[in-house]
């Protein structure tokens, strides 16, 4: 039986002005970002203006809060030796010629972020620190005006999960989580034990037939699918 996340746990959210869709985006509608106007008065997934200022300032090297779009919004980045750095920003970059989806959902075209963050970000590699990356971009012409990678602390998520991908039998994870990606946590606190793990070589990403591959498995199986329609790896799991 395949355990995917169709059935446990929603897909990794996007912060976006209006509500909450499927990847990892934040969206400022109006002609500029720098310009135009961002409501000081905003919801959980707006981003105010004094925030906007604040991405501009932004560098490789700052740390994030879990939520990557925080409570405070006049605020971005946040000190590196506070409690809630939970992502260390690797790379930004303003105008990087990238485009949104119309669902602002992802990119029309990955390879920029791969550019950017490195080939194996938000892969779900066994033992792998977790990566992800983010944007802001305009949701009337869809340009992205800011992109930019990150990558786990290694500090405990709101859940208890550890940002590393499981990657050995008796190893227990958390299928049930608001996460996009999959980390380890203790087996008390878990919900699903595994009981092998099947890495797939990065040049078969793409295209690997997953329930193939976990015909090995006895009992069920996840595949480790990321958010660009790649399966890293296949948990066999109990």
């Amino acid at each position: 039986m395949n355990l995917n996340s169709e059935t446990f746990g929603p897909i990794r959210r996007i912060l976006a002005i209006g509500g909450v869709a499927l990847a990892g985006s934040v969206a400022l509608s109006g002609c500029g970002l720098l310009e135009d106007a961002a409501s000081d008065s905003t919801s959980d997934t707006e981003v105010s203006a004094d925030q906007v200022d604040a991405v501009a300032e932004a560098k490789a090297g700052d740390c994030l809060p879990e939520e990557m779009l925080g409570a405070d919004r006049s605020v971005f980045a946040i000190d590196c030796s506070d409690p809630a750095a939970f992502w260390t920003i690797t790379a930004i970059e303003a105008d990087p010629a990238v485009t949104a989806t119309a669902d602002g959902t992802g990119v029309e075209d990955p390879q920029p972020i791969y550019d950017m963050c490195g080939e194996t970000v938000g892969a779900q590699v066994p033992g792998a620190t977790w990566t992800d990356w983010s944007m802001i971009y305009n949701e009337t012409t869809l340009a992205v005006d800011y992109a930019f990678c990150v990558e786990a602390n290694g500090i405990p998520s709101s859940e208890g999960v550890t940002p590393t991908v499981p990657s050995a039998a008796g190893e227990c994870t958390l299928l049930a989580t608001t996460q996009w990606n999959y980390g380890t946590i203790d087996c008390a606190a878990g919900d699903t034990v595994i009981t092998s793990v099947i890495e797939v070589p990065q040049a078969e990403w793409a295209t690997v037939d997953a329930e193939a591959l976990a015909a090995e498995c006895t009992a069920s199986y996840v595949p480790m699918e990321d958010q660009f329609g790649r399966t890293a790896s296949v948990f066999c799991v109990e």
